[in-house]
């Protein structure tokens, strides 16, 4: 990616492994109400969205009779409460962070969930000193798949989107990367899902994208 300027993570599933957490914050939540889900439902439905939209596809889906902004609030502390007891950051992370920071890049977030989730991770797995720009779905109009939160990121950095490496894992972030014009690359054990077929590339780690970014690197500096 020589063009690149910036490499703009997403959170949730890429930064840190909490997609589980999230299962089991939207299962608790739920059973609250005598509604049972599956973590394959909370996947499907889901995954890459913004908290308010999470809990008004639940709130629809199942006719509850409760405030979606009182759901809203419930999920939202269950997750923080469990990313403060069990949140870690995925595979490779530190590395990544280093080679974009030592290769010269720009560090951005651009993620669905909200200042307050953003906050917990951050100071669970130190990052603030690694990020130039943060930025939420919950500041846009609308959330991932819509690319208003990687325009938005791109708008802070100075940069146009297609000077930003964007690193996705969900197929809801990853058309919403792909719709801002970024290069997006899929990060994810399902990385050769379908889904991601046109991506920059894929990769089943951070460890695994930073070696074929060196590769590239290699190989572009032998081809000049």
């Amino acid at each position: 990616m020589k063009n690149a300027k910036a490499a703009v993570f997403d959170m949730d599933g890429v930064i840190i492994d909490s997609e589980a957490l999230w299962q089991s914050a939207q299962i608790s939540s739920l059973a609250e109400f005598g509604i049972a889900i599956t973590n394959e439902q909370c996947e499907q439905l889901t995954t890459g969205r913004r908290s308010d939209e999470i809990a008004c596809i639940w709130q629809e889906k199942f006719n509850l009779d409760v405030n979606p902004s009182l759901l809203e609030a419930d999920i939202l502390t269950r997750v923080v409460s469990l990313i403060e007891r069990y949140g870690e950051a995925m595979e490779g992370l530190y590395d990544a962070l280093h080679y974009f920071r030592r290769e010269g890049y720009k560090i951005a977030l651009a993620t669905s969930s909200s200042h307050r989730v953003i906050q917990v991770v951050f100071d669970k797995l130190g990052l603030w000193k690694y990020f130039d720009v943060i930025s939420s779905a919950a500041d846009v109009e609308r959330g991932k798949p819509d690319p208003a939160v990687y325009l938005a990121t791109a708008k802070k950095l100075a940069l146009t989107p297609a000077q930003c490496l964007v690193i996705e894992d969900s197929g809801n972030g990853f058309l919403a990367a792909q719709r801002a014009g970024m290069h997006t690359w899929a990060v994810t054990p399902q990385c050769h899902h379908e889904k991601f077929s046109n991506a920059a590339g894929n990769c089943r780690t951070l460890s695994e994208l930073v070696a074929a970014l060196s590769s590239q690197k290699v190989v572009s500096c032998e081809s000049i």
